[in-house]
């Protein structure tokens, strides 16, 4: 939603800590990173000194890398940190790093790693790690696998939360060409992604006198990927990074929106939904699992209802199905009618007189759905929670799932936790 898409993007651009990130199953966007924790918790107040050599092979000029060194302490607070942003290199030949601090008190662990930005081929080799037990007496610490020797990545795949990791775009490789030395080094091979700008994988169909942009990867069962009011490809990119290696997964910038194009009449969901039904007609899908965030989702349903042999399978969050001051929460529905009318731009206050005159289905007719659906909300979100009940209970063949915790883009943010309930609705058995 319009209103609500500034707040987003508001708490999602600052750069996350690393422990947080390496919760994540997949990160998507122009880095990627490793790392291994060492317990420090005996050498409070002590100085140490790490040593690593980093190469990088660029692909562009702003390709660059840099060495990890973060001390956690045991109240979850970060110590010593290497600042990355200030240290970031993209030297041609193999260059030693040489990083010293004093490790805090009341510190629990060392994390050291590797990070890169950009695309390009990226080594990393010859981590050392030294201690100062006492006064001018230094003690090499063991790092497992320091130096890759072992010619496997497992001691470092971990991260700060020990689980693993896969970075959309990144391919990690022990390479015996050009090592620092011994026999091996780290690679990190990076060609990122531009989702929702990707012209490898991104074309046009006509329909309806407009050009709609849509990106299709991977292979198998279809997955159609609506985004929400405003928004456009680009804001799927979790999504697809996720899906793309188990689906044919095929994301669309609805009409008006990202880059397809728009015939200056007036929007509504139901042209929308049409649009979406010729595309998949042009395209040859016959049938699509379906999963569609705020607009998405009334314009999932309205295929269901509407061209019901299009859906195999839906999956909603956040939708309303009609447009009052019942369906949304307290002072969301007020705050869209001010926005259609004083918007700063005739596209923003476009969209939000969309939100404000429409959908308007009956819930009697949402019986006509013959599709199992998946209503998905958070419980603090933008649409009525009741609404949103009453959703569920008007659809025969219907489950309801409410995140904890979670606002109008829960998707967003718990995504491990959101693909996981998506994944289990898409994969069992049609009844």
């Amino acid at each position: 939603m319009k209103v609500l898409i500034r707040l987003f993007i508001c708490l999602t651009l600052p750069l996350l800590p690393f422990n947080r990130l390496f919760g994540q199953e997949t990160v998507v966007g122009n880095k990627a990173y490793f790392s291994q924790n060492i317990n420090i918790e005996k050498f409070e107040g002590r100085r140490f000194k790490l040593r690593a050599a980093t190469k990088v092979n660029p692909a562009a000029e702003n390709s660059k890398s840099s060495l990890i060194t973060v001390i956690r302490k045991k109240n979850n607070t970060v110590g010593f940190h290497w600042d990355i942003t200030k240290n970031l290199k993209n030297n041609l030949n193999w260059e030693v790093t040489d990083i010293e601090g004093e490790i805090d008190s009341n510190a629990n662990t060392l994390e050291i790693g590797g990070y890169c930005v950009n695309d390009g081929v990226f080594k990393f080799d010859g981590f050392q790690l030294q201690i100062e037990v006492s006064a001018g007496i230094w003690e090499e610490i063991p790092i497992d696998d320091g130096s890759f020797e072992k010619g496997e990545f497992q001691a470092w795949i971990s991260g700060s939360n020990n689980k693993s990791i896969n970075f959309d775009g990144a391919t990690f490789n022990i390479d015996k060409k050009d090592p620092f030395d011994g026999k091996y080094s780290l690679v990190l091979d990076c060609n990122y992604l531009n989702y929702g700008n990707n012209k490898k994988n991104g074309n046009f169909a006509e329909v309806n006198g407009i050009k709609l942009y849509y990106e299709i990867y991977g292979q198998g069962k279809p997955l159609l990927l609506l985004h929400g009011n405003g928004g456009s490809i680009a804001g799927q990119k979790v999504r697809i990074a996720d899906f793309k290696n188990k689906y044919k997964v095929i994301a669309v910038d609805n009409r008006g929106q990202g880059n397809s194009g728009d015939d200056r009449q007036e929007l509504t969901y139901d042209q929308m939904a049409d649009d979406t039904n010729k595309l998949l007609e042009q395209i040859n899908i016959d049938s699509a699992y379906i999963w569609g965030q705020s607009d998405g989702g009334i314009i999932g349903l309205i295929l269901a209802m509407k061209h019901s042999d299009k859906v195999k399978k839906l999956a909603t969050w956040g939708a309303n199905i009609q447009a009052n001051e019942r369906a949304f929460a307290p002072k969301i529905y007020e705050s869209i009618v001010k926005a259609s009318k004083t918007g700063k731009t005739e596209k923003e206050r476009q969209l939000n007189t969309l939100m404000v005159k429409y959908p308007n289905i009956p819930f009697i007719d949402l019986k006509n759905i013959k599709a199992p659906v998946l209503i998905m909300a958070g419980d603090r979100d933008a649409i009525n929670i009741e609404h949103t009940t009453r959703i569920f209970q008007s659809i025969p063949n219907s489950q309801l799932f409410i995140m904890p915790g979670a606002s109008h883009f829960g998707a967003y943010e718990k995504p491990n936790l959101f693909n996981t309930i998506l994944s289990d609705f898409l994969n069992a058995p049609t009844n």
